[in-house]
């Protein structure tokens, strides 16, 4: 009701100022292309009423920094471009104007300017370039912009603003969206493009500011900032709220009846199935479709390495009988490096466990193992010693590539079950069911046996493998207080390090899994159907939703006021 109340009162306001006020702006489309060394095309769309006390119209570009002008053209109604006048008389009359475009320069920014020509309804293309327009940043590149300024003589009835970088498709793996100023949505669309939509007509001190992140490889700009994206995301941010649009006051009485059964069916619908799949619980059927029998708990021990040692395909048929946890097979890969010698565990006197590379080349890793590789690699830097700190905030900052690698390892898994003949179309073959059994098998025998019992019947690697495997099966560290009971010299023979350094090894090595998985989990794409539901998290976390009326601030361009004069 509020907002209704607002809007009338705009109206009422417009009806009794004085002429110049009745210009009405219909509709403002804009159209930015980004491209790739930094500079961005702007198309804007002005369809309006001049009312009939004006002479020109004019768009206000401050705080540009090293954002340098390169191009200003307008367009008629009738596709005529209006002369380039360079400097731009802001004192000449209408009919001096008519026909002519041009740009006022000032101490703090640019005015771009044109000549209405005649008074009543006009639609006017105005084009215009900047360079250095994305900005390259420690750790991401950003545009942040303001493209409707408030304050302008006419607020738009509709607004819509469409990104796009040019040879590019955009989407949650590679950018991250917010809008504000304005009340509307931001929206990923199916062909590459975002964009940002007001809901309502414009109040004065509305506007438009945008600010998109993207990963690192999209764009080549000398525009440097030496700052994490994190720092300008935190400033856009004060004051910012995505949360349900306090305009809209509804009946409590009505919202309340209206929630309790939206809770009903979301939950028999939704929530229910959710909370279901978050236990990973599976039914009798589905676990038979895998393994070929009903309880797991009845698969006789299976004492070999199962799958040819694949840890991907293994942590497929876990997650298929709702037995799989975490990012186990993260943890499973991280023992294997240190065990086949790619990693080597170190620490200073008193200090927290690291993980050092080695020279061995890891070309021989198979195509799940090698990526993880390359990201632990590029999380520990120069000094090639891998920090569990060092790592979290690696991969908090890079949650998309994270994500990217979680993702491929899983399609790589099933693809490596299709060669081996173990899974086609979506189903378990016979020869897989008995492979996804040995998995099972294999997990009992680690949950069961004694081994320190045995241990004279085994090989060394066998022991490195198993300290693996019992990790992807979530019962490491009951496999692990086994180990300690061997004897020391033979535990430091076969693993190279101290048995006392095994429990502060599957800590920190547990810590770089869930370090993991929580990035994975942030960098999980949003479909961009869904993108626009509203939701605060998605819109805060930058895939798109609600836009925030408050907050943007740190913006390049924008400034206040424009329109008719």
């Amino acid at each position: 009701m509020r907002r209704v109340f607002l809007v009338l009162s705009a109206l009422l306001i417009s009806v009794l100022s004085p002429a110049a006020s009745r210009q009405r702006v219909r509709d403002l489309d804009i159209h930015v292309t980004l491209l790739s060394l930094g500079g961005a095309v702007f198309h804007e769309k002005w369809d309006l009423n001049t009312g009939d006390d004006i002479t020109e119209w004019y768009l206000v570009r401050e705080n540009l920094g090293d954002m340098e002008l390169v191009r200003f053209q307008v367009l008629d109604e009738n596709g005529k471009e209006l002369a380039d006048d360079g400097e731009w008389d802001v004192h000449r009359t209408l009919e001096q104007k008519a026909g002519k475009s041009g740009v006022v320069h000032k101490a703090d920014g640019l005015e771009l300017c044109w000549g209405v020509g005649s008074h009543g309804d006009h639609v006017f293309h105005a084009f215009y370039s900047f360079t250095n327009a994305v900005k390259s940043l420690n750790d991401y590149d950003m545009f942040h912009m303001q493209l409707v300024s408030p304050g302008l003589s006419s607020p738009p009835e509709h607004v819509r603003v469409t990104i796009e970088v040019k040879e590019q498709q955009l989407d949650t793996l590679n950018t991250r969206i917010w809008g504000f100023g304005y009340e509307g949505t931001s929206a990923f669309l199916e062909d590459g493009t975002v964009v940002f939509e007001s809901s309502g007509p414009f109040l004065t001190d509305d506007s438009v500011i945008v600010l998109l992140r993207f990963e690192k490889g999209m764009f080549e700009s000398p525009s440097v900032q030496e700052r994490d994206f994190q720092e300008a995301l935190d400033q856009a941010m004060i004051d910012a709220d995505f949360g349900r649009d306090y305009y809209d006051e509804e009946d409590d009485t009505a919202s309340g009846i209206a929630g309790f059964f939206t809770i009903l069916v979301m939950y028999f619908a939704f929530l229910r199935p959710f909370i279901k799949a978050l236990r990973g619980k599976k039914s009798k059927k589905e676990i038979s479709k895998v393994l070929g029998v009903r309880d797991p708990r009845k698969v006789d021990w299976v004492r070999d390495i199962p799958m040819g040692g694949y840890l991907g395909p293994a942590d497929c048929v876990l997650r298929d009988i709702g037995e799989g946890k975490g990012n186990n097979l993260a943890l499973a890969i991280i023992l294997r490096l240190v065990h086949t010698g790619y990693l080597r565990p170190t620490r200073e006197v008193e200090g927290p466990l690291q993980l050092a590379f080695t020279d061995k080349d890891p070309q021989s890793l198979d195509n799940i193992s090698l990526p993880f590789y390359r990201l632990l690699e590029q999380a520990a830097g120069e000094d090639k010693v891998l920090q569990e700190k060092e790592f979290s905030a690696w991969a908090s900052a890079h949650s998309t590539t994270v994500y990217k690698w979680t993702s491929n390892a899983s399609t790589e898994a099933r693809s490596r079950m299709n060669t081996e003949g173990w899974y086609r179309n979506g189903k378990y073959t016979d020869e897989g069911k008995a492979q996804a059994r040995n998995v099972v098998g294999f997990k009992n025998f680690l949950n069961d046996f004694t081994l320190s019992s045995q241990r004279e019947t085994f090989e060394a690697q066998l022991w490195k493998e198993y300290l693996v495997y019992a990790a992807l099966f979530g019962i490491a560290d009951k496999v692990a207080g086994q180990l300690k009971d061997i004897d020391p010299s033979f535990f430091r023979e076969t693993f190279a390090y101290d048995a006392s350094m095994l429990p502060q090894l599957l800590s920190t090595s547990r810590a770089f899994a869930s370090a993991v998985s929580s990035a994975a989990w942030r960098g999980t794409p949003v479909s961009s159907s869904s993108s626009s539901g509203g939701s605060s998290y998605r819109s805060s976390h930058g895939y798109g939703g609600h836009s925030s009326r408050s907050g943007g601030g740190g913006f390049s361009g924008g400034g206040r006021g424009g329109g008719g004069r």
